[in-house]
Order: C-alpha cells, then sequence, then structure tokens
C-alpha cells in the first residue's frame, strides 16, 4: 500500500518543561492487555482529571524507500532472544528476530504477522493483516537506527514505525480527510473504495444514518470553533448543518426527517420502498428514519445553536427542533412516516418503552432519547409544552427509572454495541440539558450513564469515558481514553483480522448477538477490527479487505469534547 502518511509527519523538535501532577492515575498491567503507546499521566486540579496533550508515538506504516534509512540489525536465529514473560507468543515459531541498537526492543518474524516486544517494559505487539503489511507470511525483519521495522514479506515490504504527533495534529489529520474524502456536500459518512486498499479511488455515497454522524460530526467541530476560535471549524459545522436543514425539510410531511438525500438522477436503481423523490422531482429522499437520526439531531443541533450559530441560524434551529418535536409529541411519542406508519425503530411512547418490546432491550435508551427531545426543546424554544411533556414522562410514565437502568435492560438479552453507543450519546444530551434539577440530573440520569461506563470500562471506550468524564469530573479513567485516541491507527479502512488462531487469546464461550467469536478482553486498538464505537471491539475476525474507509467522526467528536470540557489541554508542543 501506498504511504499515506509520509506528506504529514515532519520532524518534530519538543521541549518538554517540568509538570508536577497532583494526581496520577494508572492502568494496572497485571489486569490490562499491553498498550500499544506509553503510560497516560492524568492530572488533577479544581476543575477535574485532565491529560497535558504531549507527542506521543504514533504507530504507522510506510512505505520502504531510500529515505528510510539504513538497518541496523537484521533478523537473526531467535535462540535465547524470546523472554520467557513474552510466553505465550500471539504466533509461533518465530523464524527469526531483530534487536533495536540498545537492546531494549526486539521485532519476530512469523509466518502469520510480526512481533514486537519491548524488553525493558515487558509489553508485547502483534502486527499482522494488510494494515500493517502486504502480507502475512514475513520473511524477515530488520531495525533501523530509530528502532523502526523493516518487514520483508512475500508480497512486497513495509515499514511500521513510530511518528511522534499529538492528539491535535492527529485531530487536524482526521480532519483533513474528513474533509477530503468523507463530505457529500455537507453530509459525513464512509467513503467506499473503487479499489480496495487505494484511498485514491474513494467515492461518496449515501448512508443509512447520514443524519447520526453528521450530527456528530457537527458536534465535534462546534467543540472545535468553541475550543480554538478556528474559523475552518466554523465553517465545516455550518456546511453540515444547512445538509441536516435539508435532511429536516425535505419531506412533504412537516416535522419528518429523512434518512438521506440524493440528487434524483443518483437514484435509479435505489429500492422504490426505501427512496421517494419530492414534487420538484430534482432529489430524492430516504424514509423508514430511525431512531438513530434522532439521536444525532438532538445532539447536534443543540450544541451547534449555543456555541456556533448566529441569530438567523439560531432561529432556523427553534423552528425545525420545533417542527421535529411537535411530530413526534404530537403522534404519541412515535415516529410515523410519510404514509402514518411507524418506522421500524420510532417508537418513545409509553406503551412501548413500558411494555415487553421496550423490555427487552431499548427500554432505557428510547426513555433517555424521548427525555433529551424534550427538554432540549425547552431549552431551545422556550415553550411550556415541551417542559410539560418532559414533566409527564417523569411523572406519569417514570422515564427517568428506566434511564438510570439503561444498560442493566440493555443487555438483558443480548450486548448491543450499537445501541450502547446511542445511549451514551443520548446521555450526554440529556444531562447536559437539564440545567435546574440537579437531583434529577445526578441520582438518575449521571448514575445511568455511569453504569454503562463502568460495565463497559474494560473496553477503553473513549466516547463513554468522555462523556461520563464531561460530568463526573474526576476518578474516571481518564488515561484510558487518551490512551484509546492515541493507539486508533490513522489508516481508517475496514482491513480485515484474524486473531481467533492466536495462542495468546482466550475465546469467550459466548457469541456476540451476530453469532461471532469475540475474546474475553479487547486487545491493543492496533490489533483489533477498525474501530467505530457502535461495533463489538471483543471480536476476533474480521474478513473485510480494505475496501471503505471509516469516518474519524468518532475519534474527532471525542477529542474535541475533551478538549472542549477541559480533560485534554494542549502541551508545550507546537501543532502547527
Amino acid at each position: 500500500m501506498k504511504n499515506l502518511f509520509a506528506a504529514f509527519f515532519l520532524s518534530i523538535t519538543v521541549l518538554y518543561g517540568t509538570i508536577l501532577p497532583t494526581v496520577v492515575l494508572a492502568a494496572n498491567p497485571s489486569t490490562e492487555p499491553s498498550s500499544a503507546v506509553p503510560p497516560v499521566i492524568v492530572l488533577h486540579d479544581e476543575k477535574g482529571d485532565y491529560v497535558v496533550d504531549e507527542p506521543f508515538p504514533q504507530w504507522v506504516r510506510e512505505a520502504a524507500t531510500s529515505k528510510s534509512g539504513n538497518i541496523i540489525a537484521s533478523c537473526s536465529a531467535a535462540n535465547g532472544l524470546m523472554p520467557s514473560w513474552a510466553d505465550p507468543l500471539p504466533v509461533e515459531p518465530v523464524k527469526c528476530a531483530a534487536l533495536n541498537a540498545d537492546k531494549k526492543e526486539l521485532w519476530a518474524a512469523t509466518n502469520n504477522g510480526l512481533i514486537f516486544l519491548d524488553l525493558e517494559n515487558r509489553r508485547k505487539l502483534y502486527f499482522a493483516g494488510r494494515r500493517w503489511l502486504p502480507d502475512n507470511d514475513v520473511i524477515s525483519v530488520g531495525v533501523y537506527a530509530d528502532g523502526n521495522a523493516l518487514a520483508h514479506t512475500t508480497k512486497g515490504d513495509s515499514v511500521i514505525a513510530r511518528r511522534m504527533m499529538t492528539l491535535e495534529q492527529k485531530a487536524l489529520y482526521f480532519d483533513r480527510i474528513a474533509q477530503e474524502r468523507h463530505n457529500r456536500d455537507g453530509m459525513m459518512s464512509d467513503a467506499p473504495l473503487r479499489v480496495p486498499g487505494d484511498v485514491k479511488t474513494s467515492f461518496l455515497t449515501d448512508d443509512d444514518n447520514d443524519g447520526q454522524w453528521t450530527e456528530m460530526y457537527i458536534a465535534a467541530e462546534s467543540f472545535r470553533y468553541a475550543v480554538t476560535g478556528d474559523q475552518e471549524a466554523k465553517r465545516n459545522a455550518r456546511e453540515s448543518f444547512l445538509a441536516m436543514e435539508k435532511l429536516l425539510t425535505v419531506t412533504p410531511v412537516k416535522g419528518y426527517v429523512a434518512r438521506s438525500v440524493l440528487p434524483a438522477d443518483t437514484c435509479i436503481g435505489k429500492d422504490p420502498e426505501q427512496w421517494r423523490k419530492t414534487a420538484s422531482g430534482d432529489i430524492c429522499w430516504k424514509t423508514d428514519t430511525s431512531k438513530d437520526e434522532l439521536v444525532g439531531h438532538y445532539l447536534g443541533l443543540p450544541i451547534y445553536y449555543d456555541l456556533v450559530a448566529d441569530e438567523s441560524e439560531k432561529e432556523t434551529i427553534k423552528t425545525l427542533i420545533r417542527d421535529l418535536t411537535d411530530y413526534i409529541v404530537g403522534n404519541g411519542f412515535r415516529l410515523l412516516n410519510e404514509k402514518g406508519n411507524v418506522t421500524t425503530y420510532g417508537n418513545l411512547d409509553p406503551e412501548w418503552i413500558n411494555g415487553p418490546y421496550g423490555k427487552m432491550g431499548d427500554q432505557g435508551l428510547n426513555s433517555a432519547l424521548a427525555l433529551a427531545m424534550v427538554r432540549s426543546a425547552y431549552n431551545i424554544t422556550g415553550d411550556e409544552k415541551y417542559l410539560d411533556s418532559y414533566k409527564l414522562l417523569i411523572d406519569k410514565h417514570h422515564y427517568q427509572s428506566n434511564v438510570k437502568r439503561t444498560k442493566e435492560i440493555s443487555d438483558r438479552y443480548q450486548v448491543n454495541h450499537d445501541s450502547d453507543e446511542m445511549a451514551a450519546l443520548s446521555f450526554y444530551s440529556l444531562i447536559r440539558a437539564e440545567n435546574s434539577d440537579a437531583k434529577l440530573r445526578d441520582d438518575y440520569y449521571l448514575e445511568g450513564m455511569r453504569r454503562l461506563w463502568e460495565k463497559d470500562l474494560k473496553e477503553r471506550n473513549a466516547e463513554q469515558i468522555i462523556i461520563y468524564g464531561a460530568f463526573a469530573a474526576k476518578d474516571y479513567r481518564l488515561d484510558l481514553a487518551v490512551r484509546s485516541l492515541r493507539e486508533i491507527p490513522l489508516d481508517l479502512l475496514y482491513w480485515g483480522i484474524n486473531n481467533s488462531s492466536r495462542k495468546d487469546i482466550t475465546a469467550s464461550q459466548k457469541l456476540d448477538r451476530f453469532n461471532r467469536l469475540q475474546g474475553l478482553t479487547v486487545l491493543p486498538y492496533t490489533e483489533i477490527r477498525t474501530v467505530r464505537w457502535s461495533r463489538n471491539l471483543y471480536q476476533l475476525d474480521e474478513e473485510e479487505n480494505g475496501g471503505s474507509e471509516s469516518i474519524p467522526t468518532f475519534w474527532l467528536l471525542n477529542y474535541w469534547m475533551a478538549r472542549y470540557h477541559g480533560m485534554i489541554r494542549p502541551g508545550s508542543a507546537t501543532n502547527d
């Protein structure tokens, strides 16, 4: 694969100042998988826990060129080099191994990937699959003076390197590729590739959840603008806001939001059960809108309203929120399609939520979404009728109790990571919106988020940790969130993985909800399937072939939210 990142990386010289932490929270190495990045130091002040954004070694794959340097250590027999603490190795046998200059790191070649051992800190990492190698059959490995590795495989060479960068530099890189390859007239979604593995062949198309992904991007860029004052962030947020305005107004039914929109000439061949044309005939829109979109709209629009919108846009948002909320509340807290039927996942009504279907999984999530919807509508419009609806759902239908038990209810029959993400986003919207009743907010909403955070903490899910930390302020394991943001590769292509055959992994006896093998722990994010917080990160195997690139919104929202809430603070390094 061509070197996607070489032009981005520059030589970075950093002068560190002295940092005196008042509180240090560190991961327990005896109970957690090896980290692909150095330990994260968490500091504490009167505002809460925070991390200083200093340069860290980002793992990347690069093409082998004459500029890569000279090999100082070649592959030789591994006899006596492999330490006992590394047993069991991910794969065996080891063909050969190479030590770095100071003998503190070792690279080992196998017929199924490359093993890295940090001998000083007892860390073990595994690099396999097309994200890292042209082929898993590594014939030999050499080490450069900087400690990076040159892997020689049966299908070509690959350099696995560490490049120093800050999280802000990583954010700016992700935002650049979001704009270059994922922006379809303001709507943000994954980018399919005509040639797998070649991002130069990316193209844009619709996505079922254009509303949710785009609103998450609006929130991310709004936080970025609030923190930095960067006009580019404001332009990005505004362009995507205008795209959402189209989604919210394109259907013939006032208040019924579309899933996606396309120019009419690109709708030829689309499923006629899902796609409709506007009266003008120049646009087609997708129906059967899901609660996923509602989660997005009630997240992104209030944040944009508060942090970016000018007075004219605020009036527009008031109208959009009023029409959408009136349509749902007016139909008994149900999202109806253009034919008057409830959409597949459009039930926010008490009969469904507190009935047998709700109790099977999404009772808490849907309750949180419904409460966030009417509370946000009241905050934006000032109309007391929304506050009355909010109180009705609490006093008569006890939605707040469902919210508190969201994770318990959701996991009753199966673990649904997609629902977990929507719940976390809805928790953020709801806790942020409830600005007057501290007891209700803390005892029910924040407690519900705490339970979700606690149950999923071993996943090191940065989104959940940062959302909980935004309101908890301290002792929420910020170190794990920052570790995840650092570990996530810059390469966001959906590559295949095969971890079930590894000797150092114990598979769970329980299959996931799609009957796939999963592990008991989440491996370093450099070793698992491409990250999206709606995906099962315990999943061991993935058959994807690099045919699409994930939109980096999932990462950008976490980072800029953490910056906005003071959890991640700029360090001494320049981020130019």
